[in-house]
């Protein structure tokens, strides 16, 4: 690899990176990721997951289709309907929160670093919804999500690149360069850029790096067939090691936070 800047602590550099577009882009290696057969692929457990995975995937499609029967199950789990400002929103995650809710449906349940019973690399699909009752991202706005640890440490679970922010750089298939979280400006409501901070899921994605523990990447690409009403698709990437992290001037003139994160073999 190219040489990096002058590093800050654990890992991290103090001026822009430039990637290398063709060196040592292999994926990086990563052991002992699976806790039991539940989670290594193809087994009897990772086979039952994955049906019990479609079926809530097919629950959620209904739902989102039959409003009555979305309403009807609201009420009985004591969701209220939604209106006002981010409609939309509020119709899936009241849907998500229904399909949690049942008992018959509801799979990898909680939060977890690593991979995810019953799903494969490649796998789409069609809202951040899906992404939540699956267990793959379990934040149905933020890009980066993470988990606390009993020892008070936060530990990055997963990213999604939405499309929105110009948050990713592609190097490769198997490397990539991530912007971290902080408030995005919005002039005409008067809000101003800021700098973005080493905190919340910042912090987590550096956690991660300095406890070498693989974070699970979900791409955003366009939908050719407009399946299910929806124009784009959430695709899973695999898992990553955050490898390197450091802060540059972004396009505003504020500090930003970049993440280099490989691909697990």
């Amino acid at each position: 690899m190219a040489a990096l800047p002058q590093k800050l602590e654990n890992g991290g550099s103090s001026s822009k990176f430039n990637p290398p577009k063709e060196a040592n882009t292999r994926a990086t290696s990563h052991r002992n990721l699976f806790r039991d057969d539940r989670d290594r692929p193809f087994t009897a457990q990772w086979q039952g997951a994955r049906r019990n995975t479609m079926k809530s995937l097919r629950f959620y499609r209904e739902l989102l289709v039959n409003r009555k029967l979305l309403d009807k199950l609201s009420q009985e789990h004591g969701n209220s309907s939604e209106s006002g400002r981010n409609w939309g929103l509020k119709v899936h995650m009241r849907a998500a929160k229904v399909v949690e809710s049942s008992d018959k449906y509801w799979v990898n349940t909680g939060k977890q670093i690593g991979p995810i019973s019953g799903i494969n690399v490649g796998d789409e699909f069609y809202w951040r919804g899906e992404l939540i009752i699956v267990g793959l991202h379990r934040d149905f706005q933020r890009g980066i999500d993470y988990m606390k640890l009993v020892n008070g440490k936060t530990l990055a679970t997963s990213i999604v690149d939405s499309g929105r922010y110009e948050n990713v750089e592609g190097v490769s298939s198997d490397m990539m360069v991530y912007c971290g979280e902080g408030e995005n400006p919005n002039f005409s409501c008067g809000r101003k850029p800021k700098d973005q901070k080493l905190a919340r899921g910042n912090l987590a994605l550096k956690n991660s790096m300095d406890e070498k523990m693989p974070v699970r990447v979900i791409r955003r690409a366009y939908n050719d067939g407009v399946e299910y009403g929806c124009d784009y698709k959430f695709v899973y990437g695999g898992l990553y090691l955050v490898t390197e992290y450091w802060k540059e001037k972004g396009k505003f003139g504020t500090d930003v936070y970049k993440f280099l994160l490989r691909k697990c073999e």
